[in-house]
């Protein structure tokens, strides 16, 4: 949205993007998982495994480009312009977008991901204890935005330093927001670690963001929004 050109642009573009984007490839997924059935005896829900089973080679290839592109898509998109943008952050005199980009990539193959992501139960295990700190960081970010600053954006102090800045934090670190995130995703890892809680693990990003709200609010309580409209 930093690029858009106004907030009609970025409005339509989410709209196109997402609900739309996500109900049209929803459909997709179930009209071809259902038509597994009739096709070829078995309801089969890994898409490579459907497209595996097509005999025409037309097919095959058109799936695979596919697949493809849109593991490239999403990548760019989800995993590749975020840590871009990190490391640049870091150092922007330093360390272009293009250099972050860089540094991105080359530490996306050192990690080896195809080893790590090789084992069903790691997966499971990575993405529950990812939502599990980054559902904590957004019930934070909706209380901060429309709870204590009552939804107001103060552009101007988005790049203040002074201490009667809205978004002025003692070093820099608002701690009501540290202390309310971390419990919150101890307690949602706890919930993924620990087999008594069952399917807790599937809404560890669910739990995690209840907790970050809650806990957040009642750090914040009585605060009020020094951001103005």
């Amino acid at each position: 949205s930093r690029y858009g050109k106004s907030l009609r642009s970025v409005h339509r573009g989410n709209f196109w993007g997402l609900p739309v984007n996500f109900l049209a490839f929803s459909l997709v997924t179930v009209i071809t998982t259902a038509a597994t059935l009739p096709v070829f005896g078995q309801l089969i829900t890994d898409p490579v495994e459907t497209v595996g089973r097509i005999d025409h080679p037309t097919a095959v290839i058109l799936g695979a480009l596919t697949f493809t592109i849109a593991t490239i898509g999403i990548n760019i998109v989800a995993n590749f312009v975020s840590p871009a943008f990190d490391f640049s952050n870091v150092a922007p005199r330093l360390i272009s977008w293009r250099a972050g980009g860089m540094l991105a990539a080359v530490a996306s193959i050192f990690i080896t991901p195809w080893n790590l992501f090789n084992n069903p139960a790691v997966i499971h295990y990575t993405l529950d204890v990812l939502g599990a700190f980054i559902g904590p960081l957004y019930g934070v970010l909706i209380v901060d935005f429309y709870l204590v600053k009552r939804g107001r954006l103060a552009v101007d102090d988005l790049y203040s330093v002074s201490p009667k800045g809205a978004y002025w934090y003692s070093n820099g670190v608002n701690w009501r927001a540290v202390a309310a995130l971390l419990p919150a995703a101890v307690i949602a890892t706890i919930c993924v670690m620990v087999p008594s809680f069952g399917n807790a693990a599937n809404f560890s990003w669910f739990i995690g963001a209840a907790l970050g709200a809650l806990f957040y609010r009642a750090f914040t309580m009585g605060e009020r929004a020094r951001a103005q409209a």
